[in-house]
């Protein structure tokens, strides 16, 4: 154990900022993601383990074993809160152990005691398993057989639908061994100016209750009606932008035909999560979480998949291997376009006839995925990059990734801030760490009230995205949830976020000192990056978003490489996209 010092928490705050800073010094360069160097971190900020909306996620930081650079994902749910009240703000795991391993965090005591029983159960079966032996008021955290084989886009489950999921934290921990974290606190979190805090608590609570209805009764997929609309739903591995079988996949279907009930995280009054089951049919008695829009996308348009009960079994079975599934809808994805093309046959993928919209086959490949069984489906366990390298035959060209990572559900043809987004973006093709997508959707800047903004415009996308990256920046090292930090609309924003930080410190802050330090994280980020061998090349887009038009448009590579220059402009970057002054 290692006692934070007061200067670091007032410099980097937590979450990210903290993470950023423990890779940057002591992480070193080019080491193997899945070698036992290799550091995963879980991460608190001063918000946890209060009452505010949106205080219940947990940060987690690693290289990634997918791109090969900054890895970092997020969870909501109990494991935040109950680490804060355990005693810890932040754990670090390196090395590796001899024998599957559970770490027992409890109390201001962290202690590995042997798993090899565990290895092998799924992620539900070994959460079941985990509290039955330690008892229910545990937390937990765990990997299933997809991180335990090193499927570099494993995620790490919480809560029987609850992941980080991106950039394959899931694979870091099976590298190491280390099956699940199990999380209990009986403490309680000191702030700096409690009234204060619950003042807020009170009236952040209201407004998300009046501006946030739309999440609570439709959970997100409510926004694929948008997406849908604006020809910006990637529909058969990023060919198409809308999806002729919407009506059946949508959100009122699927509201009225999977969900039964509504799931809130700690002390949200939102409660976005969406509990289904499916009554009838093949895949009758499926029960999940979900699925959210970025599943619903992923296994469903992308993959040119009507069926939304065989969606909602594919999540089930992602969540219980521990796949993250937008990485995994766009393998698929890319995986049945190659077979179309004959590129691949039946005699790669084990006699399935793998094509578009064929659900039953895309439920066996799953699983194959997940377990890395067959030649193919291994390969496909490497993510969409390093499987078509592999394929060869001009696969790369259906390839679609940036860094490596796998694009979410928002095609940047039509949303050209969402294009530079996603390819300066830390980890690859993202939509969390901008969510440029709502202000190029919906037409309105995300802090300035009356601004409209052009979403077939790249004039003004930069300085938008440089913005959005410095705030949620910030919000990731509070840690913050997304839902209660919406561009536009809030209710947390600038003025809220540094009310928050001043009464849960106790040191004040504005909002301009916030985006300082927002901008000093990115910087930070980006250093580990270039560190790894990122330069200008790699912030770009794939070819097909370049050529390949949808409803006219596609993303000009000039007026894109324009966007890029006022980019690092504004970051202060070289023209390389260096950072001139590493934070300290």
């Amino acid at each position: 154990m290692e006692e934070l010092l007061d200067g670091l928490l007032k410099q980097w705050v937590g979450g990210k900022g903290l993470g950023a800073w423990l890779l940057h010094e002591r992480l070193p360069a080019r080491v193997d993601p899945l070698g036992p160097e290799n550091i995963i971190a879980f991460l608190t900020g001063p918000v946890n383990g209060t009452l505010i909306p949106g205080a219940s996620r947990l940060a987690c930081v690693f290289k990634s074993p997918l791109t090969g650079i900054w890895g970092e994902s997020y969870c909501g749910g109990h494991l935040a809160p109950e680490l804060k009240a355990a005693g810890f703000d932040a754990i670090a795991i390196t090395g590796r152990a001899d024998e599957p391993v559970l770490l027992v965090v409890e109390d201001g005591h962290a202690e590995l005691r042997p798993a090899r029983r565990l290895w092998g159960l799924d992620t539900f079966e070994a959460e079941d398993a985990i509290k039955e032996e330690l008892g229910k008021d545990f937390q937990v955290a765990c990997i299933g057989p997809a991180g335990e084989r090193l499927v570099r886009f494993a995620c790490i489950c919480h809560a029987r639908g609850r992941q980080f999921g991106r950039c394959g934290a899931g694979a870091v921990m099976g590298s190491k061994r280390l099956k699940a974290l199990a999380v209990r606190g009986t403490g309680s979190v000191e702030l700096a100016r409690p009234e204060r805090v619950e003042e807020l608590t009170k009236e952040l609570r209201e407004k998300a209750r009046e501006i946030l209805g739309a999440l609570t009764t439709y959970g997100t997929p409510g926004i694929m009606a948008r997406t849908n609309a604006t020809q910006t739903l990637p529909t058969r591995n990023w060919m198409e932008g809308s999806f002729p079988g919407y009506e059946q996949i949508g959100p009122k279907a699927m509201r009225s035909r999977l969900v039964v009930a509504s799931k809130a995280c700690r002390g949200c009054p939102v409660a976005c999560g969406k509990l289904s089951e499916v009554r009838e049919g093949p895949y009758a008695g499926c029960r999940v979480e979900g699925p959210e829009y970025e599943t619903l996308f992923a296994l469903g348009p992308l993959c040119y998949n009507s069926s939304l009960e065989a969606v909602a079994k594919l999540n089930e079975l992602c969540d219980r291997l521990g796949l993250d599934t937008i990485t995994a809808g766009n393998v698929l994805a890319f995986a049945m376009e190659c077979f179309e093309r004959g590129i691949i046959g039946p005699e790669d993928t084990g006699g399935l006839e793998l094509r578009f919209g064929h659900h039953e086959v895309m439920v066996e490949a799953i699983q194959r995925i997940g377990r890395r069984e067959g030649r193919l489906f291994n390969l496909l366990a490497e993510g969409v990059a390093r499987a078509a390298k592999a394929i060869g035959k001009g696969a790369e060209e259906f390839a679609i990734h940036v860094k490596g990572l796998e694009p979410p559900g928002y095609d940047p043809r039509g949303l050209k801030g969402v294009a530079l987004a996603y390819a300066v973006s830390a980890r690859g093709a993202c939509h969390l760490r901008h969510v440029a997508y709502r202000p190029n959707l919906t037409g309105q800047h995300p802090f300035r009230p009356g601004v409209e903004v052009d979403r077939l415009s790249y004039e003004r996308q930069a300085e938008m995205v440089v913005e959005l990256e410095d705030f949620y920046a910030a919000v990731d090292s509070m840690v913050l949830c997304r839902f209660l930090c919406l561009p536009t609309i809030g209710p947390i924003l600038w003025p809220e976020l540094a009310a928050i930080y001043s009464a849960t410190t106790g040191l004040e802050a504005r909002p301009e000192d916030l985006r300082a330090l927002g901008a000093r994280i990115n910087d930070l980020v980006r250093a580990i990056n270039v560190r790894e061998g990122i330069t200008r090349k790699h912030d770009t887009l794939p070819e097909r978003f370049f050529k390949h038009p949808i409803a006219g448009q596609v993303v000009d590579r000039a007026a894109f490489e324009r966007m890029l220059d006022e980019y690092y402009a504004l970051r202060g970057w070289d023209e390389q996209g260096r950072p001139r002054e590493v934070p300290a």
